[in-house]
């Protein structure tokens, strides 16, 4: 179960925009709830990219009666979340519908730690490896386990909405584990693993990444 506090997160854009409707025009409001009535009729409960970014959390709480694919809706909207990129954020929306609940989840937990360190580097004395290896000392101390426990900040929430360049974020991520892999290599295999797995990780995002605009670009041309 997420345990994050995505719902908060996801309701703020309903309070920041002030409802301008007149009060004293009852057939203007009946018409609003009628279109709004038909426009969820037409929402889709379909896992995919689109459809899922579409959704408010209200409607994810509406379309879906059962809790498992409520909760994994709202596990794929925190990678939609993530990033205003469409390919990166359809790379990350893929990768944790592949994984398993739990798995998706501690993904989204630690690429959202790494986007904090990122931000965290570009106003700051400290580099990104030094700042990253704060977070794989913490895992590699504290055995640290995202399964009802870990929650994603709610700083690191806000950030989501950060403007970011998705490119420079995936090569920078990439550039500092395989650094620090190297550092630690024949040191320790408690941070070589972790550095490793990391570098790994943001590889295939890459790859991925490069993929999908590629694949696109391809369609494109035919006609």
């Amino acid at each position: 179960m997420i345990t994050s506090n995505i719902n908060e997160i996801l309701l703020k854009n309903k309070y920041n925009t002030k409802d301008e409707t007149p009060t004293n025009s009852n057939s203007f409001i009946d018409s609003l709830l009628t279109s709004k009535q038909e426009e969820n009729s037409q929402k889709s409960t379909d896992f995919t990219y689109e459809n899922i970014k579409s959704l408010s959390l209200e409607e994810i709480e509406t379309l879906y009666t059962n809790e498992e694919d409520k909760q994994k809706a709202k596990n794929l909207k925190l990678a939609t979340m993530f990033t205003d990129d469409r390919y990166l954020g359809e790379v990350l929306f893929n990768t944790v519908l592949g994984k398993p609940f739990e798995l998706g989840y501690s993904f989204l937990y630690d690429t959202y730690n790494d986007k904090h360190s990122y931000f965290s580097s570009l106003n700051s004395k400290n580099s990104l490896s030094d700042i990253l290896h704060n977070y794989i000392s913490y895992k590699v101390n504290s055995v640290i386990t995202t399964k009802g426990a870990e929650k994603i900040p709610q700083d690191y929430l806000d950030e989501i909405l950060l403007e970011i360049n998705s490119i420079n974020f995936l090569s920078a991520l990439s550039s500092s584990s395989k650094d620090q892999y190297d550092r630690y290599k024949d040191k320790d295999d408690k941070y070589s693993f972790l550095y490793n797995d990391n570098y790994l990780k943001y590889q295939e995002l890459l790859y991925k990444y490069d993929n999908l605009k590629t694949y696109e670009k391809n369609i494109i041309k035919q006609y």
